[in-house]
C-alpha cells in the first residue's frame, strides 16, 4: 500500500483526479461503481495508472441491497442482493462470483483487491460470517493473480457508539487473514466534520488497534480528518471533494441526494491555517487584512487570485482536494506516528489561535472552528489513552 493520499472518487470526481495527478497529488485511486459505470472505470483506471498512482476498486457491498444503473454495469453487482439472501450463496454461485472479480480486478489492474463486505453492525453475528465468507472468496482471486488483499473494516454507527462494542467487532476484523485493512468509521453524530471529542477518540483507537496488527491501513472517507489518520498511524489516506466523502456515512447509500446544498451555494476557501473553510468572498471581507492573508496563505494551483474575481465552487473543491493531498503527502514522509500526532496538534493548536483572533470580528458559518480543540485534547496524551495503547 503506497503512503499518502489515496483519491476517494465519487460524484463526477473522475477528471477532477486527472487534475490533481497531473498537479502530483495524490498517490493512488479508488475506484467507486456506485458513480462509473464499469466501461469508463477501465477507460479512467488506465489514465490513472499513466499518471503514475495506484488503482483499487472499492465493489461498495456495504449495504448490498442497494444498486443503482452505474453499479448494474459491473458483473459483482448481479450478487447484490440481502444480506439473509447473500448468506444463502450457493458455492456455484460463490465461484462465478469469483470469477467475475478476478475479471474486474484485471482489467481495472488493481495494485490490490479491497474484499467485499457489508457494514459491521452491533449483535450481528451473521454480518461476522458473512463478511469472512466474502474475504475468503476475494483472497482466494487476490493469491491466483498474486495480489494483496485488503480486508474491508466498515464500523457501522451501532458499533461505533461504545468501545466496547468497537472493541468487539475488532476483534473479529483483526481475526481475518489479511495484508492490510480498508478502514471506515461512522460518526453517531451527523456533522460536516465530526468533532464530538470522545467519537473522534474512538475512531483514532479503532484505526489505532488495526495498525498494531503491523498490517497497513487506508482510512478511508477520511477527508479533512486525514490530519488525524497519521497520528494515529495510518498509511494512507481516501480524500474526496464533496462532504459525503469527508466520513462514512449511510447517506450515500439512500435516496439520490442533491450535492453541495445545491447550485447556489458560494464557493468555500479551504485554509490550512484553519484546518477549515471560509466563505468566498463574504466572510473573508470582513476580516481584516492581517488575518486575511494568514488565512489565505493555503496556495494551490486552484488557488483564487483576489477577492474581486469571481472562483467558481468547482475551483474550490479542487483547492480543497489538493491541500489535504499536499498536507498528507508531507504526514506520509514521518513514519512515527506520534511525530504526525504533535505535527497535527501545532496545526490544530495554531488555527485554534486563529479562529479566536477571527471571532473579534465575525462568527464563522458551517461552525468551522468546532472541532479542532476537542482534535486536540482526542490526540492529546494528557487527555486520551492513545499513546497508552502502543
Amino acid at each position: 500500500m503506497r503512503r499518502g493520499a489515496w483519491h476517494q472518487c465519487g460524484d463526477r470526481s473522475q477528471k477532477l483526479v486527472i487534475e490533481q495527478l497531473q498537479h502530483n497529488a495524490g498517490v493512488g485511486v479508488i475506484i467507486s461503481p456506485r458513480d462509473l459505470a464499469y466501461e469508463k472505470a477501465v477507460a479512467y483506471s488506465q489514465e490513472y495508472r499513466q499518471l503514475g498512482a495506484d488503482v483499487l476498486i472499492d465493489l461498495q457491498f456495504c449495504y448490498p441491497e442497494f444498486t443503482n444503473p452505474k453499479l448494474d454495469t459491473y458483473a459483482t453487482s448481479q450478487y447484490r442482493t440481502s444480506i439473509s439472501q447473500l448468506h444463502q450463496i450457493s458455492d456455484a454461485d460463490l465461484l462465478a462470483f469469483m470469477c467475475e472479480l478476478r475479471t474486474e480486478v484485471s482489467q481495472l489492474a488493481t495494485s490490490a483487491i479491497i474484499a467485499p463486505a457489508v457494514t459491521y453492525e452491533s449483535g450481528r453475528p451473521d454480518i461476522v460470517q458473512l463478511n469472512a465468507k466474502l474475504f475468503s472468496a476475494a483472497r482466494e482471486v487476490a493469491y491466483e493473480l498474486n495480489l494483496p488483499i485488503y480486508a474491508t473494516a466498515i464500523l457501522g454507527q451501532s458499533v461505533t457508539s461504545s468501545q466496547q462494542t468497537t472493541d468487539t467487532c475488532l476483534s473479529d476484523v483483526t481475526s481475518l487473514d489479511a495484508d492490510g485493512w480498508y478502514f471506515g468509521f461512522e460518526f453517531s453524530h451527523q456533522e460536516r466534520i465530526p468533532s464530538v471529542q470522545e467519537s473522534v477518540l474512538r475512531c483514532c483507537v479503532a484505526g489505532l488497534r488495526l495498525v498494531t496488527t503491523g498490517k497497513p491501513v487506508l482510512h478511508a472517507y477520511a477527508g479533512p480528518m486525514s490530519l488525524l489518520s497519521f497520528a494515529f498511524g495510518a498509511t494512507a489516506v481516501g480524500i474526496g471533494h464533496w462532504q459525503n466523502l469527508w466520513q462514512f456515512t449511510p447517506g450515500r447509500w439512500e435516496a439520490p441526494e442533491v450535492q453541495g446544498g445545491g447550485g447556489a451555494a458560494p464557493p468555500r476557501y479551504f485554509s490550512s491555517q484553519l484546518w477549515g473553510t471560509i466563505i468566498f468572498p463574504d466572510e473573508l471581507t470582513q476580516i481584516p487584512q492581517p488575518l486575511r492573508e494568514q488565512i489565505l496563505a493555503s496556495n494551490s494551483p486552484f488557488s483564487p487570485a483576489n477577492l474581486t474575481i469571481p472562483w467558481p465552487r468547482w475551483t474550490a473543491n479542487k483547492h480543497l482536494v489538493y491541500c489535504l493531498c499536499s498536507q498528507a503527502a508531507q504526514m506520509a514522509q514521518i513514519t512515527p506516528a506520534q511525530t504526525n500526532a504533535a505535527g497535527a496538534i501545532s496545526i490544530l493548536q495554531d488555527a485554534v489561535n486563529l479562529h479566536q483572533s477571527i471571532s473579534n470580528h465575525l462568527t464563522l458559518a458551517d461552525n468551522t472552528a468546532a472541532y479542532q480543540s476537542n482534535w486536540i485534547n482526542a490526540l492529546n496524551p494528557h487527555f486520551s489513552p492513545l499513546f497508552s495503547l502502543r
